[in-house]
């Protein structure tokens, strides 16, 4: 078995269970060129069925998801006024950073203690779900969850073998953004193309300083930021609609030399500088990110915020910058997926509670203007309708999202952010800033055990 694969299965052996819920309040820690999701609502007959009355439903929810600081301030927020709206429904939250979250949910899952709502990555359909039935039918419960506010290629992304599994809460891809108060302090424009962005860390190097940082403490950006690159240049999936690897071998290897590039040119830093500064510290929380000697950062559109209101606090300012490209493109290269989605224990002891919850989170208009867009642009047409009337509709994480829906994205594969194949793009991403092995050798390992890993999680 390969190094990856027995390091992300071993890591599911041994995670342990989450610290029981406290009173009210617990804090724990498929690839296509598809156009973005169209707009046109879902019909089904379960959707549109006859509501019951929410207000008879009684019972008692854990409610777990993750995020940072400002998700938890707006759900718990949400939360309580849920059960000033309902209150013959109790709601324990359970929520926490993302470190360490995955397994904690992994073994849940597995003991069956998992939370009777969760907020779900795009992944752990294929991981819990493999046949359709890991989590409750949600058009099941269409008499309590409205699901006509959703398009159908968005609920798509929610259906596992034909069931409805989870449902979007918003979509959203990797952008580029970038510390504006440091690039005019340098005196630099944002780059528009890949050579622009090598060509900057001359400039900024010469002042102690780096226009680009990859996050690379999970090694999945770093890679990510390749996998855009080689998609543009050559016109391949990286992962194809049928699950199967799309690059070569070689592919790979350019892939790999393209990020050791940024590396030599001093546009991000080593995996050894980011490690000796803050271990697996976030970067929007280290000294680097806040006092701007990091000018910028590839982050989803749903999770800037807190990037931005780090650098709030310090006085400087966030830009959304471009989408960069490379002249003869074969594709545009950037992905579009759901942000991030909510799904039902199928265990659960109180379905039609845990519905009407989830229908509040999703589609109330008081919920929407609470929430905001700490979870991105909601994909409910309810609460983006709250949200423009409230003149809420605004900031980085709308303008981000907005240009990745603009650009003819690639729709990701739920594969891509496996844990397995994480495991594999860290090691290989590390192995070639550590000068531990070639970038010629570091992609003939990780060609062959991502073809392995494809074969068995895409069955």
């Amino acid at each position: 078995m390969k190094k990856a694969l027995a390091m992300a299965m071993s890591t599911c052996l041994l995670a342990t269970s989450l610290v029981g819920c406290g009173s009210n309040e617990s804090k724990q820690p498929e690839a296509s060129s598809t156009p973005a999701p169209s707009t046109e609502a879902a019909a089904s007959p379960e959707a549109s069925a006859e509501a019951a009355d929410p207000s008879a439903v009684s019972g008692t929810l854990r409610f777990n998801w993750w995020g940072g600081d400002d998700r938890h301030t707006a759900t718990l927020e949400a939360v309580k006024a849920f059960e000033a709206k309902y209150p013959n429904i109790k709601v324990e939250s359970e929520y926490g950073g993302w470190d360490g979250h995955a397994e904690k949910i992994t073994t849940q899952m597995t003991g069956g203690t998992a939370a009777d709502v969760l907020q779900v990555n795009y992944d752990w359909l294929s991981k819990f779900s493999p046949d359709g039935t890991g989590f409750l039918d949600l058009e099941s419960m269409g008499s309590y969850l409205d699901l006509s506010t959703f398009s159908e290629d968005v609920l798509t992304f929610g259906r596992r073998k034909g069931i409805l599994n989870a449902i979007p809460v918003s979509t959203t891809g990797r952008s580029m953004y970038f510390n504006k108060t440091t690039f005019d302090k340098v005196g630099a424009e944002l780059p528009k193309t890949w050579d622009d962005l090598l060509a900057l860390g001359e400039k900024f190097s010469a002042q102690g300083l780096y226009p680009y940082d990859l996050d690379t403490g999970s090694g999945f950006p770093g890679w990510y930021n390749s996998i855009v690159y080689m998609q543009q240049k050559t016109g391949r999936l990286f992962i194809n609609e049928d699950g199967t690897l799309g690059f070569t071998q070689e592919d790979i290897k350019e892939g790999l030399d393209f990020y050791k590039s940024l590396e030599d040119a001093k546009v991000i830093r080593t995996q050894e500088q980011r490690s000796n500064e803050a271990g697996t510290t976030p970067l929007y929380q280290t000294p680097s990110w806040l006092d701007g000697k990091v000018a910028g950062v590839l982050e989803w559109s749903s999770s800037i915020g807190k990037f931005e209101s780090a650098l709030e606090e310090k006085g400087q300012e966030l830009v959304l910058g471009n989408l960069l490209t490379l002249d003869g493109a074969q594709s545009t290269g950037w992905f579009m997926k759901p942000s991030l989605l909510f799904a039902i224990n199928k265990d659960t002891k109180s379905p039609e509670a845990a519905a009407v919850l989830l229908n509040y989170i999703l589609n109330d208009p008081e919920a929407a203007v609470i929430l905001g867009t700490t979870r991105g642009i909601p994909a409910s047409s309810a609460a983006k309708e709250a949200l423009q009337a409230a003149g809420e509709l605004e900031g980085l994480a709308y303008e981000g999202t907005k240009q990745i829906e603009d650009c003819q994205p690639i729709i990701m594969s739920p594969y891509l952010e496996n844990s397995i194949m994480k495991e594999i793009y860290k090691e290989a991403v590390e192995a070639v800033s550590y000068g531990t092995a070639t970038t010629e050798e570091a992609a003939a390992t990780m060609y062959e055990e991502l073809v392995d890993t494809l074969e068995s999680i895409a069955q």
